[in-house]
């Protein structure tokens, strides 16, 4: 009797806690841009008490995503996006939303998908507008923003930062829309100016929204700019907001995700860096020691494919190209590359290698929260 009460105390445990579980739906549109979506994925996946999974449109209109507490929309194309929804998809949204009070992010081109913004297909959720989409390609890098008082409670552990930092590839410039009938707070402002691109004006990106908050009907949504996600030491933004959209308590992340530290300047990929990151690349199939230099330099300079680049080198044919190529990808975060460790060192032959190798393993696991 008592094994019977304590399987049915565990059974009823174990089912409690998955319904304390924040189920968040990842948009993905027919396979587009596939790295964006597993940074977001992964990105989640730094909170304990979040449950990420991939949706489709097809999810969203036949009601399996009716258990979802939070629609996340990531980087790729927003027009894109909207349209693989359809119109009646995006009254789907618009409904969780404002009706039965679901939260939504939306990343980049996940921001511009919430916006109201003139012949756009857009989702009015947010209160912004998007202006100068003609000037899209305007380039990528490392841009710097600060908090506003707003944002410095949210994000608390920047509060004593001046200037923050994170990633942003050529992401929406908002304002806010005269016609909407929400207004959004703003959390951050982008404080960097980037009009790399030939013809693309100066001062258009910076002094701008870089995560606004908005209120719609019984919901809320938060709309990101940059992006965070795919910024290591910054990535824990991202669940911080899906708990802010649907009001519950803020959770404190470790200091091995917790890293603003480890960035000091903005970084703009002009011509001159865009032709380093190309050599380093190249150079990923060099000598030893050019493979080596190649990996800090492609990680030094943040380029943003560092993720598609280090991971793989687990694999080459020497050793320390080996293990440095696991450490950078601890230092990159890239919990999507466990199984490339895993495998690194299921065929690792040498058991000194195989215990170092190991250590980064369980470095990176122990980015996952539990």
């Amino acid at each position: 009797m008592k094994k019977i009460l304590l399987s049915i105390f565990l059974l009823t445990s174990i089912i409690y806690s998955q319904d304390k579980k924040i189920k968040v739906g990842v948009f993905n549109k027919n396979g587009d841009n596939p790295y964006c979506i597993i940074d977001a994925i992964e990105a989640l996946k730094i909170d304990k008490d979040i449950d990420p999974r991939i949706i489709s449109a097809a999810d969203i209109m036949s009601g399996k995503t009716d258990d979802l507490d939070v629609f996340l929309f990531p980087g790729g194309s927003g027009r894109s996006e909207t349209g693989s929804l359809g119109e009646l998809g995006q009254q789907k949204i618009i409904d969780y939303v404002k009706k039965e009070g679901k939260g939504i992010v939306g990343i980049c081109a996940g921001a511009y998908v919430l916006t109201e913004t003139p012949n756009y297909p857009s989702l009015a959720l947010s209160g912004g507008e998007a202006i100068d989409i003609e000037h899209d390609n305007r380039g990528n890098g490392v841009v710097k923003f600060s908090l506003t008082e707003e944002g410095k409670k949210i994000f608390y552990e920047l509060a004593e930062m001046d200037t923050c930092y994170s990633h942003y590839y050529e992401g929406p410039v908002l304002i806010r829309s005269k016609d909407s009938n929400y207004k959004y707070n703003e959390l951050a402002t982008m404080l960097s100016d980037v009009h790399i691109a030939e013809g693309s004006p100066a001062n258009m990106t910076n002094n701008r929204p870089f995560i606004i908050i908005t209120k719609v009907g019984k919901g809320k949504t938060a709309s990101v700019v940059g992006h965070p996600e795919n910024t290591h030491g910054m990535r824990w933004m991202i669940p911080r907001l899906v708990r802010v959209v649907i009001n519950k308590k803020l959770l404190s992340y470790g200091s091995n995700v917790v890293r603003p530290e480890i960035y000091s300047k903005e970084i703009l990929f002009d011509k001159k860096l865009k032709k380093k990151q190309m050599e380093a690349y190249y150079n990923l199939v060099g000598t030893k020691e050019e493979k080596i230099k190649a990996m800090k330099d492609i990680v030094e300079i943040r380029a943003w494919s560092a993720k598609k680049w280090i991971p793989p080198m687990v694999r080459d044919k020497d050793f320390d190209v080996r293990l440095l190529a696991a450490k950078l990808t601890v230092e990159l975060e890239r919990t999507d590359a466990i199984p490339d460790l895993e495998a690194a060192i299921i065929n690792e032959q040498d058991a000194t290698n195989k215990k170092l190798l190991q250590e980064q393993l369980d470095l990176l696991k122990g980015i996952l929260g539990k």
